[in-house]
């Protein structure tokens, strides 16, 4: 695919303190986000064993949503019961546990943030049962088995489990959805050369491989309409929890996506949003190699070691569209508002107990940031 200038045209009216604070509208949808700057998906531990969402978890995204992120997107949420991969996980598998989000979406329209449930199955990392789903089984690091094969009805089970997701969503007043289709989780399995070893329609070549996310893409644009906002999280390379994933295929999913699937957006996961794929690690960021590839009406989101205004200005220029905050989100939720400051340079960790229990984190999602080192002072 030639090189694509166009990108970096659409926003050359903008100077780097007003890009943060600019509009998008969405190529499909025609939904609009009031600025660049989204929660990203985190895992939280803070809901309902049902898979409803808690008061603790509302309480932790309402604060986000006061705090003008443009963007809401919750934690993964499971399909399907054998998908969860967590205890304390949301869910979007029945209609009860969609219902708890109603009154989080009517807020967060109030304050004219856009609302994205992550869809979501573990595959070969659930916890639901003994055996779980997965392209083609497996093993863990112990030798021991840990998934079987999915049969043909299973995989369309699952796609029409997305899908129902999906429409639970939009029912209950979420903007859109965005499918996890990264960090070696079941939509990642399938397009995973380590993973998926199948020699049936759905395994072998990277267009079978890819075949599962595709038709969840499809299944959802047809029951939700063009309207509905869709996106793709996508892992673009190998990292040291997942395999299988080449960047130049990463490419081709993504600007296939973008060009003949209506995705409205991608979010490419990187860990590091400034850096350079792990083959050309003196090469150009992986995040511009993906703007060069894929159509420059189709936004990209990246997240990964972005902490100040300026960083997110930064990642920017390299090509994002939106950039998506983890870490510094947790500690400050009022980073969008702190962000018109082009000189906004929020503090870094450690952050104490009682201050993250004043960012809105739960006694467990406090417990939970402990496993990151050096995020939470100990007393």
């Amino acid at each position: 695919m030639i090189f694509n200038q166009l990108n970096y045209t659409k926003t050359a009216h903008m100077s780097q303190d007003s890009a943060l604070i600019e509009p998008l509208t969405f190529p499909v949808s025609q939904k609009t986000i009031k600025n660049r700057i989204a929660l990203a998906p985190m895992t939280n531990l803070q809901s309902h064993s049902d898979g409803s969402l808690s008061k603790d978890e509302h309480n932790w995204l309402k604060m986000r949503i006061e705090g003008d992120f443009g963007m809401i997107i919750t934690a993964a949420a499971f399909v399907q019961n054998d998908g969860r991969a967590w205890n304390g996980q949301i869910g979007l598998h029945n209609e009860h546990s969609a219902d708890s989000f109603a009154t989080l979406c009517r807020e967060a329209e109030v304050n004219r943030s856009l609302t994205l449930a992550q869809l979501f199955h573990g595959g070969l990392r659930a916890t639901a049962q003994k055996l779980n789903p997965s392209p083609s089984g497996g093993t863990n690091s112990k030798g021991e088995t840990i998934g079987y094969a999915m049969q043909i009805h299973e995989i369309k089970e699952c796609i029409a489990a997305f899908v129902e997701s999906a429409k639970r969503a939009q029912r209950v007043g979420f903007s859109g959805v965005e499918i996890h289709g990264a960090h070696g989780y079941l939509v990642h399995q399938f397009l995973s050369k380590q993973t998926n070893t199948r020699n049936d329609e759905w395994g072998g070549n990277f267009t079978n491989r890819a075949r599962f996310l595709l038709e969840i893409v499809r299944g959802i644009r047809i029951a939700c309409g063009e309207d509905f906002l869709l996106g793709v999280r996508l892992s673009p390379e190998d990292s040291q929890w997942f395999h299988g994933i080449e960047f130049s295929e990463a490419l081709d999913l993504a600007a296939q996506l973008a060009e003949d699937e209506k995705v409205d957006y991608l979010h490419i996961s990187l860990w590091d949003a400034f850096k350079a794929p792990d083959h050309q690690p003196e090469g150009i960021a992986a995040i511009t190699q993906m703007r060069n590839y894929v159509p420059a009406n189709t936004p990209l989101i990246t997240a990964g070691k972005i902490w100040s205004s300026k960083d997110a200005q930064n990642v920017m220029e390299l090509g994002a569209d939106i950039v998506a905050l983890g870490r510094v989100a947790i500690a400050h939720p009022n980073w969008a508002k702190e962000a018109i400051n082009s000189s906004f340079n929020p503090s870094t960790p450690p952050f104490g107990v009682a201050e993250l229990s004043k960012a809105g984190l739960s006694e467990v999602f406090i417990n939970y940031m402990k496993r990151w080192p050096n995020f939470v002072q100990e007393s």
